[in-house]
């Protein structure tokens, strides 16, 4: 076996558009029915997250979360193992969420959170007997043909928050949110094929890699908000991560057999407690609330820097039977991204207002470790990136004892890039000239539900039955 190339694809309906899109979850009820264009106007628990200085605007809201909501995911990968064959997945599950409150201690405004960042636990798979051409071709004897391939992808991040803001004169505030955050990302990828091509003769080829990655640190989020006659106007400052631990793993396992005398291989490498590095780059945001009449509408523009090219993990070189060690990559590079956004807040009644969203969610990713590039000295890495589409709409009823948000939204993507199986072994030459498509679809259902404090409540229900 004179080379190798393994392409690692950890496809996740969340963790490939959550770490170089950097809109595609938003938090708070009303935020979410915005799509996240409230910087300048945030008016519920979202402003933990969107402008921390938004929180001497607001009333004591007391608890709030927006629920457990739901979401559809449709992905359909396209132009694998040979240009036939393709995997399609609809999956349904939870939506990241958000939950807090707001309080006041020494006269000072605060609000804690917790934040459900980022959640994917994705799973792909494939089986099958179909005898290809190019099978055939290689092993015109062939009797039986069978391939198994999996994929499978969990993320988890959450973050728990405090929040401050104070008040510097009648119509400007500053304010400041401190989440200590947890990171946890694995992955695996297998492909396994198996051939007979005549009554007592298998080969076999079987590859499987892995990794895993956590991480532990601080997210700070520095806030401005100042009224302009009616017009609300808010900046928020991304502060780049601040990183207290981090780990890593990895491993690898090749087996090659019954293919010929001098080919036949077994390699099995397991890496534990890796240096490795986390990193999220520096990001503003400006927005602004403009009302018309008893209506608003919102905008926003969010800027995010790059990162230079650096090693999420570092493995050491593996011996796989090249006339040097080969080097395993697992890096990373972000390019500055720029999005705009537009929100409306249409006013009903006191009781009932609508709302509806649109933003730009443009991918950053130049090389992503989300595709594990095993290969020669001179190979690069591939991002599997996309650019999304955001629209969001739903209801805001004010009921005696609480508010309810229900709403929908709906996000679109689509990305192209190297075929991820594409096997190369002396016996068997699995490729494709084509690249391999990836699109995405998601639809989430929002029910959120605010609840103010007791004595709101009392004083609330006692108004109704007056």
């Amino acid at each position: 076996m004179k080379s190798t190339t393994l392409l690692f694809l950890i496809i996740s309906a969340y963790s490939w558009g959550q770490e170089g899109n950097y809109k595609f979850n938003n938090f708070g009820n009303r935020s979410i029915l915005l799509s996240g264009n409230v910087t300048g106007s945030v008016s519920d628990i979202g402003l933990v997250y969107y402008n921390p200085a938004r929180l001497t605007a607001l009333e004591n809201i007391g608890f709030e979360f927006n629920a457990k909501a739901y979401q559809i995911n449709s992905l359909k990968l396209t132009t694998i193992f040979d240009e036939e064959r393709q995997l399609d997945n609809t999956s349904f599950g939870g939506v990241p969420s958000l939950a807090g409150g707001t309080f006041k201690l020494f006269g000072e405004r605060f609000a804690y959170s917790f934040l459900a960042r980022r959640r994917s636990n994705f799973n792909l798979g494939l089986s099958s007997r179909e005898i290809t051409d190019n099978i055939t071709e290689l092993y015109p004897d062939v009797e039986t043909y069978n391939l198994k391939a999996s994929i499978n992808s969990k993320v988890d991040e959450d973050w728990y928050g405090l929040t401050w803001a104070k008040e510097i004169s009648k119509n400007f505030s500053l304010g400041i949110s401190v989440f200590g955050s947890s990171y946890s990302y694995n992955g695996v990828r297998s492909v396994n094929h198996t051939i007979q091509y005549n009554e007592d003769a298998v080969a076999y080829f079987l590859t499987k890699t892995g990794f895993d990655q956590k991480s532990y640190g601080f997210h700070i989020k520095l806030g401005a908000f100042y009224k302009l006659n009616n017009i609300d106007l808010g900046l928020n400052i991304n502060v780049p991560y601040i990183e207290i631990y981090n780990e890593g793993g990895y491993n690898f396992n090749e087996v090659t057999s019954g293919v010929g005398n001098g080919f036949d291989v077994f390699y099995d490498y397991e890496f534990e407690d890796l240096s490795a590095n986390l990193k999220e780059p520096l990001g503003i945001s400006l927005g602004a609330g403009i009302p018309i009449k008893r209506s608003k509408i919102h905008l926003n523009i969010d800027f995010v820097s790059g990162l230079s090219n650096y090693s999420r993990i570092n493995v050491p070189n593996i011996e796989i039977g090249d006339a040097s060690s080969t080097p395993i990559f697992f890096n990373e590079e972000r390019q500055f991204v720029l999005n705009f956004g537009v929100g409306g807040e249409v006013y009903v009644s006191d009781k009932f207002k609508s709302y509806f969203g649109f933003s730009t969610d443009f991918n950053a990713y130049k090389s992503s470790a989300t595709v594990f590039d095993l290969s020669t000295d001179d190979a690069e890495n591939t991002a599997i990136a996309a650019d999304y589409y955001h629209l969001s709409g739903g209801i805001d009823w004010k009921m005696s004892w609480a508010n309810i948000v229900l709403g929908v939204t709906y996000a679109s993507g689509s990305s192209s890039f190297q075929n991820p199986f594409n096997l190369n072994l002396s016996g068997l030459d699995l490729n494709t000239t084509q690249d391999s498509s990836l699109s995405y679809k998601r639809y989430q259902f929002i029910i959120g539900l605010k609840i103010p404090l007791a004595d709101n409540i009392k004083n609330k229900i006692k108004k109704a039955t007056e």
